[in-house]
Protein backbone atom coordinates (compact mmCIF):
# COMPACT_ATOMS: atom_id res chain seq x y z
CA UNK A 1 0.00 0.00 0.00
CA UNK A 2 1.38 3.06 -1.26
CA UNK A 3 2.26 6.36 1.23
CA UNK A 4 -0.40 8.48 -0.25
CA UNK A 5 -3.05 5.45 0.28
CA UNK A 6 -1.87 5.17 3.90
CA UNK A 7 -1.79 8.91 4.48
CA UNK A 8 -5.73 9.55 2.71
CA UNK A 9 -7.28 6.62 4.82
CA UNK A 10 -6.03 8.08 8.34
CA UNK A 11 -6.96 11.58 7.33
CA UNK A 12 -10.67 9.52 6.87
CA UNK A 13 -10.69 7.54 10.15
CA UNK A 14 -9.66 10.84 11.99
CA UNK A 15 -12.44 12.73 10.28
CA UNK A 16 -14.67 9.95 11.05
CA UNK A 17 -13.64 9.77 14.91
CA UNK A 18 -14.28 13.59 15.06
CA UNK A 19 -17.43 13.38 13.57
CA UNK A 20 -18.56 10.43 16.21
CA UNK A 21 -16.96 12.62 19.06
CA UNK A 22 -18.61 15.62 17.70
CA UNK A 23 -22.28 14.07 17.39
CA UNK A 24 -21.76 12.51 20.85
CA UNK A 25 -21.36 15.55 22.69
CA UNK A 26 -24.05 16.76 21.07
CA UNK A 27 -26.70 13.42 21.71
CA UNK A 28 -25.16 14.65 25.55
CA UNK A 29 -26.15 18.22 25.33
CA UNK A 30 -29.81 17.38 24.57
CA UNK A 31 -29.98 14.95 26.94
CA UNK A 32 -28.74 17.06 29.68
CA UNK A 33 -31.45 19.35 28.33
CA UNK A 34 -34.22 17.26 28.54
CA UNK A 35 -33.89 16.14 31.83
CA UNK A 36 -33.17 19.69 32.97
CA UNK A 37 -36.85 20.10 31.26
CA UNK A 38 -38.03 17.17 32.85
CA UNK A 39 -37.17 18.51 36.37
CA UNK A 40 -38.17 22.09 35.69
CA UNK A 41 -41.70 23.97 36.38
CA UNK A 42 -42.88 22.86 32.99
CA UNK A 43 -41.79 19.04 32.77
CA UNK A 44 -41.55 17.18 29.44
CA UNK A 45 -43.28 14.72 29.30
CA UNK A 46 -43.81 12.66 25.86
CA UNK A 47 -41.46 11.24 23.31
CA UNK A 48 -38.90 13.10 21.22
CA UNK A 49 -36.88 13.00 17.62
CA UNK A 50 -34.04 15.15 16.48
CA UNK A 51 -32.61 14.79 12.90
CA UNK A 52 -30.04 16.53 11.25
CA UNK A 53 -29.05 16.63 7.43
CA UNK A 54 -31.34 14.09 6.96
CA UNK A 55 -29.94 11.70 9.61
CA UNK A 56 -31.79 10.98 13.17
CA UNK A 57 -29.32 12.25 15.88
CA UNK A 58 -31.36 11.55 18.93
CA UNK A 59 -34.29 9.98 20.06
CA UNK A 60 -35.83 9.74 23.58
CA UNK A 61 -39.17 9.54 25.46
CA UNK A 62 -39.95 11.09 29.39
CA UNK A 63 -42.19 11.15 31.63
CA UNK A 64 -45.28 8.83 32.84
CA UNK A 65 -47.74 7.21 30.12
CA UNK A 66 -50.33 6.29 32.84
CA UNK A 67 -50.56 8.13 35.78
CA UNK A 68 -52.49 5.09 37.47
CA UNK A 69 -49.77 2.46 36.71
CA UNK A 70 -47.18 4.61 36.39
CA UNK A 71 -46.17 2.95 33.15
CA UNK A 72 -43.61 5.26 31.28
CA UNK A 73 -44.00 6.93 27.71
CA UNK A 74 -41.84 4.91 25.59
CA UNK A 75 -40.22 5.97 22.29
CA UNK A 76 -42.72 4.02 20.06
CA UNK A 77 -45.95 6.24 22.52
CA UNK A 78 -48.68 7.05 20.52
CA UNK A 79 -50.04 10.75 21.16
CA UNK A 80 -53.12 13.08 19.42
CA UNK A 81 -51.70 15.82 17.62
CA UNK A 82 -54.34 17.99 17.66
CA UNK A 83 -53.68 20.56 15.20
CA UNK A 84 -50.88 18.87 13.42
CA UNK A 85 -53.99 17.01 11.88
CA UNK A 86 -54.06 19.93 9.56
CA UNK A 87 -51.43 18.98 7.32
CA UNK A 88 -52.49 16.33 6.57
CA UNK A 89 -55.89 17.51 5.46
CA UNK A 90 -53.64 20.13 3.56
CA UNK A 91 -51.78 17.44 1.74
CA UNK A 92 -55.11 15.23 0.63
CA UNK A 93 -56.55 18.09 -0.23
CA UNK A 94 -53.53 19.51 -2.61
CA UNK A 95 -53.79 15.97 -3.65
CA UNK A 96 -57.05 16.14 -5.06
CA UNK A 97 -55.77 19.53 -7.01
CA UNK A 98 -53.24 18.22 -8.48
CA UNK A 99 -55.63 15.45 -9.78
CA UNK A 100 -57.26 18.50 -10.67
CA UNK A 101 -60.78 17.25 -9.23
CA UNK A 102 -60.50 20.33 -7.52
CA UNK A 103 -59.39 23.97 -7.97
CA UNK A 104 -57.58 26.52 -5.44
CA UNK A 105 -60.21 29.10 -6.32
CA UNK A 106 -63.31 26.88 -6.21
CA UNK A 107 -65.83 28.45 -3.72
CA UNK A 108 -67.13 26.70 -0.50
CA UNK A 109 -70.74 27.32 -1.68
CA UNK A 110 -70.16 24.81 -4.47
CA UNK A 111 -70.26 22.14 -1.36
CA UNK A 112 -71.74 24.20 1.25
CA UNK A 113 -74.19 26.46 0.01
CA UNK A 114 -75.85 26.55 3.64
CA UNK A 115 -73.17 28.82 5.40
CA UNK A 116 -73.54 32.33 5.18
CA UNK A 117 -71.06 34.16 2.60
CA UNK A 118 -70.10 30.79 1.30
CA UNK A 119 -70.02 32.01 -2.04
CA UNK A 120 -67.16 34.35 -1.03
CA UNK A 121 -64.85 32.06 0.66
CA UNK A 122 -62.45 29.70 -2.01
CA UNK A 123 -60.44 26.54 -1.07
CA UNK A 124 -57.16 28.92 -0.99
CA UNK A 125 -58.91 31.09 1.86
CA UNK A 126 -59.89 27.84 3.99
CA UNK A 127 -56.51 26.46 3.40
CA UNK A 128 -54.23 29.67 4.62
CA UNK A 129 -56.66 30.57 7.56
CA UNK A 130 -58.29 33.93 5.00
CA UNK A 131 -61.88 32.49 4.99
CA UNK A 132 -63.24 34.86 7.86
CA UNK A 133 -64.85 31.90 9.41
CA UNK A 134 -64.55 31.53 13.86
CA UNK A 135 -61.59 29.87 15.10
CA UNK A 136 -63.88 26.63 16.31
CA UNK A 137 -67.50 25.45 16.57
CA UNK A 138 -70.21 26.37 19.12
CA UNK A 139 -70.16 22.80 21.18
CA UNK A 140 -67.32 22.06 23.80
CA UNK A 141 -64.24 19.92 23.33
CA UNK A 142 -66.47 16.93 25.25
CA UNK A 143 -69.66 17.31 22.70
CA UNK A 144 -69.90 14.06 21.11
CA UNK A 145 -71.38 15.55 17.58
CA UNK A 146 -70.00 14.69 14.43
CA UNK A 147 -67.31 17.35 12.55
CA UNK A 148 -70.45 17.83 9.97
CA UNK A 149 -72.37 19.11 13.06
CA UNK A 150 -69.74 21.18 14.56
CA UNK A 151 -69.51 22.89 10.90
CA UNK A 152 -72.76 23.45 10.43
CA UNK A 153 -73.51 24.77 13.78
CA UNK A 154 -71.87 28.01 12.46
CA UNK A 155 -73.97 28.21 9.13
CA UNK A 156 -75.83 31.49 10.27
CA UNK A 157 -72.76 33.30 11.88
CA UNK A 158 -71.82 36.39 10.15
CA UNK A 159 -67.43 36.24 8.99
CA UNK A 160 -65.29 37.86 11.10
CA UNK A 161 -63.50 39.79 7.96
CA UNK A 162 -63.69 39.48 4.49
CA UNK A 163 -61.98 36.57 2.99
CA UNK A 164 -58.39 37.41 1.84
CA UNK A 165 -58.69 40.43 3.89
CA UNK A 166 -56.27 39.10 6.69
CA UNK A 167 -55.49 35.74 8.92
CA UNK A 168 -57.08 34.43 11.51
CA UNK A 169 -57.18 30.82 12.94
CA UNK A 170 -59.67 28.54 11.97
CA UNK A 171 -60.34 24.89 12.93
CA UNK A 172 -63.80 25.80 11.46
CA UNK A 173 -62.42 25.91 7.91
CA UNK A 174 -60.53 22.65 8.44
CA UNK A 175 -63.87 20.83 8.96
CA UNK A 176 -64.89 22.27 5.74
CA UNK A 177 -62.15 21.37 3.81
CA UNK A 178 -62.75 17.70 5.86
CA UNK A 179 -66.31 17.55 3.95
CA UNK A 180 -64.74 18.48 0.72
CA UNK A 181 -62.41 15.85 0.69
CA UNK A 182 -65.30 13.20 1.92
CA UNK A 183 -67.46 14.32 -0.68
CA UNK A 184 -64.74 14.72 -3.68
CA UNK A 185 -63.26 11.40 -2.73
CA UNK A 186 -66.06 9.79 -1.82
CA UNK A 187 -64.02 8.31 1.19
CA UNK A 188 -64.57 8.81 4.88
CA UNK A 189 -61.50 11.09 5.63
CA UNK A 190 -59.99 8.58 7.65
CA UNK A 191 -59.84 6.19 5.29
CA UNK A 192 -58.59 8.86 2.33
CA UNK A 193 -55.59 9.24 4.76
CA UNK A 194 -55.00 5.83 4.80
CA UNK A 195 -54.77 4.81 1.54
CA UNK A 196 -53.38 8.53 0.39
CA UNK A 197 -50.84 9.45 2.82
CA UNK A 198 -50.49 6.48 5.98
CA UNK A 199 -49.64 4.13 3.46
CA UNK A 200 -47.44 5.65 1.15
CA UNK A 201 -45.38 7.36 3.69
CA UNK A 202 -45.27 3.75 5.37
CA UNK A 203 -46.96 5.41 8.75
CA UNK A 204 -48.67 1.88 10.68
CA UNK A 205 -49.26 3.91 13.64
CA UNK A 206 -51.34 6.46 13.11
CA UNK A 207 -55.00 6.72 12.97
CA UNK A 208 -57.94 7.92 14.57
CA UNK A 209 -59.95 7.00 17.99
CA UNK A 210 -63.43 6.50 16.64
CA UNK A 211 -65.43 5.82 20.14
CA UNK A 212 -65.27 6.96 23.31
CA UNK A 213 -64.32 3.31 24.83
CA UNK A 214 -61.84 1.93 21.87
CA UNK A 215 -58.55 1.32 23.23
CA UNK A 216 -55.96 2.18 21.41
CA UNK A 217 -52.48 0.53 22.45
CA UNK A 218 -49.96 2.14 23.12
CA UNK A 219 -51.75 4.99 23.75
CA UNK A 220 -49.83 7.59 26.37
CA UNK A 221 -52.69 9.08 29.26
CA UNK A 222 -53.47 13.17 28.79
CA UNK A 223 -52.10 14.30 31.78
CA UNK A 224 -54.04 17.60 32.80
CA UNK A 225 -56.15 18.95 35.96
CA UNK A 226 -58.52 16.93 37.69
CA UNK A 227 -61.16 17.19 40.95
CA UNK A 228 -59.69 14.94 43.66
CA UNK A 229 -61.73 13.28 46.36
CA UNK A 230 -61.77 16.66 48.09
CA UNK A 231 -62.96 18.70 45.43
CA UNK A 232 -59.54 20.61 44.81
CA UNK A 233 -57.74 20.72 41.30
CA UNK A 234 -55.07 18.52 41.14
CA UNK A 235 -52.52 17.39 38.23
CA UNK A 236 -54.16 14.08 37.04
CA UNK A 237 -55.93 12.85 33.52
CA UNK A 238 -56.79 15.13 31.85
CA UNK A 239 -60.54 15.77 30.35
CA UNK A 240 -62.05 13.42 27.93
CA UNK A 241 -62.49 15.36 24.18
CA UNK A 242 -64.34 13.77 21.06
CA UNK A 243 -61.26 13.26 18.92
CA UNK A 244 -63.08 11.62 16.20
CA UNK A 245 -65.58 14.90 15.81
CA UNK A 246 -62.50 17.12 15.30
CA UNK A 247 -61.39 14.92 11.65
CA UNK A 248 -59.75 16.84 9.58
CA UNK A 249 -58.88 19.97 11.93
CA UNK A 250 -57.60 17.43 14.96
CA UNK A 251 -58.18 13.85 15.24
CA UNK A 252 -55.11 11.68 14.69
CA UNK A 253 -52.73 10.30 16.88
CA UNK A 254 -49.31 9.08 16.18
CA UNK A 255 -45.95 8.46 17.38
CA UNK A 256 -42.46 10.37 16.41
CA UNK A 257 -41.50 8.06 13.74
CA UNK A 258 -44.38 8.05 12.02
CA UNK A 259 -44.29 12.24 12.20
CA UNK A 260 -40.73 11.87 10.94
CA UNK A 261 -41.57 9.25 8.19
CA UNK A 262 -44.44 11.81 7.19
CA UNK A 263 -42.23 14.41 7.03
CA UNK A 264 -39.79 13.35 4.61
CA UNK A 265 -42.40 11.54 2.55
CA UNK A 266 -44.04 14.80 1.84
CA UNK A 267 -40.47 16.44 1.32
CA UNK A 268 -38.88 13.52 -0.80
CA UNK A 269 -42.16 14.24 -2.96
CA UNK A 270 -44.18 10.66 -2.44
CA UNK A 271 -47.01 12.39 -1.64
CA UNK A 272 -47.04 15.37 -3.84
CA UNK A 273 -45.07 16.54 -6.31
CA UNK A 274 -41.94 18.70 -5.19
CA UNK A 275 -43.63 22.07 -6.75
CA UNK A 276 -46.40 22.07 -4.53
CA UNK A 277 -44.49 21.21 -1.74
CA UNK A 278 -42.38 24.36 -2.63
CA UNK A 279 -46.07 25.99 -3.39
CA UNK A 280 -47.34 25.01 0.81
CA UNK A 281 -44.71 27.06 2.03
CA UNK A 282 -45.19 30.25 0.06
CA UNK A 283 -46.37 33.65 1.89
CA UNK A 284 -49.76 34.47 0.37
CA UNK A 285 -50.76 38.20 0.42
CA UNK A 286 -53.54 39.56 2.06
CA UNK A 287 -55.25 43.23 2.60
CA UNK A 288 -54.28 43.42 5.80
CA UNK A 289 -51.10 42.59 6.66
CA UNK A 290 -49.90 41.90 10.56
CA UNK A 291 -46.59 44.08 10.29
CA UNK A 292 -46.14 43.41 14.14
CA UNK A 293 -45.94 38.96 13.86
CA UNK A 294 -43.26 36.92 11.93
CA UNK A 295 -46.21 33.86 11.81
CA UNK A 296 -47.70 33.50 8.29
CA UNK A 297 -50.39 30.51 7.35
CA UNK A 298 -49.14 28.69 3.98
CA UNK A 299 -51.14 25.92 3.01
CA UNK A 300 -51.12 23.61 5.92
CA UNK A 301 -47.88 25.42 7.71
CA UNK A 302 -47.12 28.01 10.06
CA UNK A 303 -44.44 29.63 8.55
CA UNK A 304 -42.11 31.90 11.06
CA UNK A 305 -39.99 34.24 8.37
CA UNK A 306 -36.76 35.81 10.22
CA UNK A 307 -35.22 36.57 6.84
CA UNK A 308 -33.04 39.77 7.42
CA UNK A 309 -31.02 41.76 4.57
CA UNK A 310 -28.24 38.95 4.79
CA UNK A 311 -30.98 36.27 3.25
CA UNK A 312 -34.18 34.23 3.79
CA UNK A 313 -34.42 32.38 7.06
CA UNK A 314 -37.69 30.20 7.71
CA UNK A 315 -39.05 28.41 10.78
CA UNK A 316 -41.39 26.15 9.27
CA UNK A 317 -43.63 24.92 11.83
CA UNK A 318 -47.20 23.23 13.40
CA UNK A 319 -47.89 23.01 16.66
CA UNK A 320 -50.86 21.22 17.88
CA UNK A 321 -52.16 21.26 21.88
CA UNK A 322 -55.76 19.86 23.15
CA UNK A 323 -56.82 18.48 26.72
CA UNK A 324 -53.41 16.82 27.90
CA UNK A 325 -51.63 16.83 24.65
CA UNK A 326 -49.12 18.87 23.00
CA UNK A 327 -47.15 18.54 19.84
CA UNK A 328 -44.36 20.38 17.63
CA UNK A 329 -42.82 19.84 14.33
CA UNK A 330 -40.47 21.96 13.05
CA UNK A 331 -38.25 22.09 10.79
CA UNK A 332 -34.92 24.82 10.62
CA UNK A 333 -34.84 25.16 6.46
CA UNK A 334 -31.86 26.69 6.80
CA UNK A 335 -29.86 24.49 9.49
CA UNK A 336 -31.60 21.55 8.14
CA UNK A 337 -33.19 20.67 11.18
CA UNK A 338 -36.03 18.58 11.99
CA UNK A 339 -37.33 18.64 15.60
CA UNK A 340 -40.57 17.02 16.65
CA UNK A 341 -42.18 16.69 20.12
CA UNK A 342 -45.32 14.76 21.40
CA UNK A 343 -46.26 15.22 24.80
CA UNK A 344 -48.70 14.02 26.60
CA UNK A 345 -49.03 17.06 29.66
CA UNK A 346 -50.84 20.15 29.37
CA UNK A 347 -47.07 21.37 31.38
CA UNK A 348 -44.71 20.24 29.31
CA UNK A 349 -42.66 22.88 27.18
CA UNK A 350 -42.11 22.06 23.86
CA UNK A 351 -40.96 25.32 21.56
CA UNK A 352 -38.67 26.93 23.46
CA UNK A 353 -36.80 23.13 24.21
CA UNK A 354 -36.58 22.85 20.11
CA UNK A 355 -34.90 26.36 20.31
CA UNK A 356 -32.55 25.35 22.69
CA UNK A 357 -31.91 22.11 20.09
CA UNK A 358 -30.91 24.40 17.34
CA UNK A 359 -28.62 26.28 19.39
CA UNK A 360 -27.03 23.13 20.56
CA UNK A 361 -26.62 21.47 17.34
CA UNK A 362 -25.31 25.02 15.85
CA UNK A 363 -22.56 25.29 18.99
CA UNK A 364 -24.40 28.50 19.79
CA UNK A 365 -24.92 29.39 23.97
CA UNK A 366 -28.15 28.18 25.49
CA UNK A 367 -29.38 28.30 28.60
CA UNK A 368 -31.28 25.19 30.94
CA UNK A 369 -34.57 25.93 32.24
CA UNK A 370 -34.87 26.74 36.17
CA UNK A 371 -35.56 22.96 38.37
CA UNK A 372 -38.62 23.20 39.94
CA UNK A 373 -37.77 24.52 43.46
CA UNK A 374 -38.22 21.57 46.37
CA UNK A 375 -40.75 20.88 48.42
CA UNK A 376 -40.78 20.90 52.28
CA UNK A 377 -43.15 18.93 54.70
CA UNK A 378 -45.72 20.86 55.60
CA UNK A 379 -45.66 22.31 59.52
CA UNK A 380 -48.05 23.58 61.84
CA UNK A 381 -46.30 27.31 61.66
CA UNK A 382 -47.49 27.36 58.17
CA UNK A 383 -51.21 27.67 59.93
CA UNK A 384 -50.68 31.10 60.08
CA UNK A 385 -50.96 31.82 56.37
CA UNK A 386 -55.25 30.49 56.59
CA UNK A 387 -57.27 33.52 56.12
CA UNK A 388 -59.14 35.91 53.67
CA UNK A 389 -57.09 38.28 51.96
CA UNK A 390 -58.54 41.20 49.58
CA UNK A 391 -57.67 41.45 45.86
CA UNK A 392 -59.52 44.84 44.77
CA UNK A 393 -57.58 45.06 41.37
CA UNK A 394 -59.49 41.97 40.61
CA UNK A 395 -62.82 42.46 42.60
CA UNK A 396 -62.38 39.33 43.97
CA UNK A 397 -61.02 38.12 47.94
CA UNK A 398 -58.11 35.26 48.02
CA UNK A 399 -59.12 32.02 50.58
CA UNK A 400 -55.91 30.16 52.12
CA UNK A 401 -57.49 27.15 54.15
CA UNK A 402 -56.48 23.38 54.76
CA UNK A 403 -57.90 21.13 52.68
CA UNK A 404 -56.76 17.06 53.18
CA UNK A 405 -53.92 18.35 55.68
CA UNK A 406 -52.86 20.77 52.73
CA UNK A 407 -52.87 24.53 52.08
CA UNK A 408 -55.08 25.83 49.21
CA UNK A 409 -55.66 28.62 47.38
CA UNK A 410 -59.33 30.02 46.18
CA UNK A 411 -60.92 33.01 44.53
CA UNK A 412 -63.30 33.72 41.98
CA UNK A 413 -65.39 31.13 43.09
CA UNK A 414 -63.14 29.08 41.60
CA UNK A 415 -62.04 25.25 42.60
CA UNK A 416 -59.73 25.39 45.17
CA UNK A 417 -55.93 24.74 44.26
CA UNK A 418 -53.36 22.77 46.13
CA UNK A 419 -50.01 24.95 47.19
CA UNK A 420 -46.92 23.09 47.72
CA UNK A 421 -44.41 24.53 50.28
CA UNK A 422 -41.08 25.18 49.59
CA UNK A 423 -40.29 26.73 52.13
CA UNK A 424 -41.63 28.04 55.65
CA UNK A 425 -43.21 31.36 53.68
CA UNK A 426 -43.42 30.28 50.02
CA UNK A 427 -45.65 28.08 48.30
CA UNK A 428 -46.27 27.07 44.49
CA UNK A 429 -49.52 26.18 43.16
CA UNK A 430 -49.39 22.41 42.26
CA UNK A 431 -51.54 22.86 38.11
CA UNK A 432 -50.56 26.78 37.41
CA UNK A 433 -47.31 28.68 37.56
CA UNK A 434 -48.67 30.91 40.62
CA UNK A 435 -45.98 31.15 43.37
CA UNK A 436 -47.39 32.85 46.83
CA UNK A 437 -45.33 34.81 49.22
CA UNK A 438 -46.43 35.41 52.81
CA UNK A 439 -44.94 37.89 54.65
CA UNK A 440 -42.87 37.46 57.20
CA UNK A 441 -44.27 38.59 60.42
CA UNK A 442 -43.99 38.94 64.03
CA UNK A 443 -47.88 38.57 63.98
CA UNK A 444 -50.08 35.64 65.04
CA UNK A 445 -51.77 35.67 61.67
CA UNK A 446 -50.02 36.53 58.50
CA UNK A 447 -50.96 39.67 57.25
CA UNK A 448 -50.26 40.09 53.43
CA UNK A 449 -49.38 37.65 50.45
CA UNK A 450 -47.37 38.36 47.57
CA UNK A 451 -48.60 36.94 44.00
CA UNK A 452 -45.88 36.00 41.37
CA UNK A 453 -47.42 34.55 37.82
CA UNK A 454 -45.01 33.03 35.47
CA UNK A 455 -42.22 34.48 37.40
CA UNK A 456 -44.10 38.17 37.19
CA UNK A 457 -45.08 40.15 40.40
CA UNK A 458 -48.67 40.38 40.02
CA UNK A 459 -49.49 42.16 43.40
CA UNK A 460 -49.46 42.30 47.27
CA UNK A 461 -52.52 41.97 49.13
CA UNK A 462 -53.89 42.02 52.59
CA UNK A 463 -55.46 39.84 55.27
CA UNK A 464 -59.32 41.00 55.92
CA UNK A 465 -60.30 38.35 58.02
Amino acid sequence: MSNIIRFQLVVVSLIFINFNISAQDYVKKIEQLLEANVKSTKPFSGSILVAQKGEIIYKGAFGMANLATESKNSIASKYFIGSITKLYTAVAILQLVEQKKIALDDKLSKWLPEIKDSNKITIHHLLTHQSGLRRDSHQGYDAEVTYFERLLSVKDDALEFEPGEKESYSSVGFYALSHILETVSDMKFEDYFEKYIFTLAQMKNTGVKKTKLEKIDGLSQGIGRSSDAYGVTDIGPASYFDSYSFAGGGSLYSTIDDMYAFYNALEKGKLLSHNMVRIMKLKWPVKTENTNSRLYHSYGWEIYDYSTEKGPFLMIDFAGKIYGYKSMIRNYENDDIVIIALCNSNYSERSVLGSNIRKILLDKPYELPKPAPEKVPFVKTMKKHIGVYNFPSEETTVEIKMINGKLTLASHGDQPVYLDPTDENTFQARTIPLKITFEVTSKRKTQKLEFNFDDEMIATISRIK
